[in-house]
């Protein structure tokens, strides 16, 4: 009996630990975002659907630019298998008047970091040690943000070398910009498909690199990023369409587990090019102070969505927990009336001590 206790402390430690500090499932082994981590991605049909240098995993989803939604089944060395699951809407379960803003009233603030902090684009090198131009992708979509009133705080700590643990490390970075409470938070990269086609978009006459949008599948806020995500998706579609790739929901967190309204962005792969990725820089900024700031409704009304899955991402943590307490308990006790008998026993000494105080 007292082995069963042990073992039951050990499980009920471990469930609350993988649930509250998910991990990236790929493992530290993975790096990501290098031309030899190319994952082609084909449907059941043999038809291609998209690649990506993130790292693919079964479960895996993936909304592409018409908004068609895919589920990896099955992945064999760099070619996966991804079944059709229809089209999308980005505003269900949304009226259209509670899509902008999102953000509270006050100040507005973003928040921008890079992970991979040497990725870079031709016909320079595609890796530079220290700061890359994905740098200067981030402070071009940080002055684009300040032109519209837009504080804008950057993170250009370095969490080199670009392997494993890059994420680990730029844990911290994330983590100062939190402080600050700021409204979203970006992890900047690009991709390295070597496909530049496959990043290349003329918008008002302009080629430019197209963006995707990364959510992390392993974390508790997956539920608001997911909506965060397609409701930026959806603004870009009507003020810039085709400026969105797609939206990839890989399996890990992105440190995207530490806040809502934090997304990974891609800007282009590295055979496109700088000047194409400022541009697109430009253009998702200005949807993003749409999407957060825009004043065509009330910040009350925007946030209605917002609060509600917050309110349920909550309520299944604490169901679970609760879950879990009354599964370990009666373990120990042995029956539902060991468990009643513990748990009144607990609060008739709560009782006694509060009266003694």
């Amino acid at each position: 009996m007292k082995n069963n206790k042990v073992y039951a402390g050990y499980i009920f430690c471990l469930l609350l630990f993988f649930f509250l500090f998910p991990t990236v499932v790929l493992g530290d082994d993975f790096i990501g975002h290098r031309e030899e981590d190319t994952v082609m991605v084909y449907d059941e049909q043999g038809n291609y659907v998209f690649a990506t240098a993130m790292g693919v995993s079964s479960g895996d989803r993936y909304i592409n630019e018409d908004n068609i939604e895919f589920e990896v089944k099955s992945i064999n060395g760099k070619r996966a298998i991804a079944q059709n699951k229809g089209k999308v809407d980005l505003f269900q379960g949304l009226n259209r008047t509670e899509l902008t803003p999102l953000a509270a009233q006050g100040k507005k603030l973003i928040g921008i970091y890079f992970t991979h902090n040497d990725e870079s684009y031709r016909p320079g090198p595609e890796s530079i040690e220290g700061q890359g131009e994905i740098h200067d992708i981030g402070y071009q979509l940080k002055n684009a943000l300040e032109k519209m009133g837009i504080q804008v705080i950057i993170k250009d700590n370095l969490h080199l070398p670009h392997d494993g643990a890059a994420y680990e490390r730029s844990r911290a970075s994330a983590t100062d910009l939190i402080k600050n409470r700021p409204d979203a938070i970006f992890d900047l990269h690009r991709d390295a498909i070597p496909q530049a086609h496959e990043y290349l978009a003329k918008i008002n006459g302009q080629l430019i690199s197209q963006v995707r949008l990364v959510v992390g599948r392993q974390n508790p806020n997956l539920s608001v990023n997911d909506n965060f995500a397609k409701q930026l998706k959806a603004v870009c579609d009507e003020k810039y369409p085709g400026l969105i790739k797609g939206i990839f929901y890989g399996s890990g967190n992105y440190n995207q587990q530490l806040s809502t309204h934090s997304l990974l962005l891609e800007f282009g792969t590295h055979v496109t090019t700088e000047a194409q990725a400022a541009s697109s820089a430009t253009m998702i900024a200005d949807s993003i102070n749409s999407l957060l700031y825009g004043d065509n409704i009330s910040n009350q009304e925007g946030r209605n969505i917002e609060s509600k899955n917050a309110y349920k991402t909550i309520a299944w943590i604490v169901t679970i927990l609760f879950v879990g307490i009354l599964a370990f308990l009666f373990i120990n006790e042995g029956s539902w009336q060991g468990v009643v008998n513990r748990i009144k026993s607990f609060l008739g000494r709560e009782i006694i001590d509060r009266g003694e105080k």
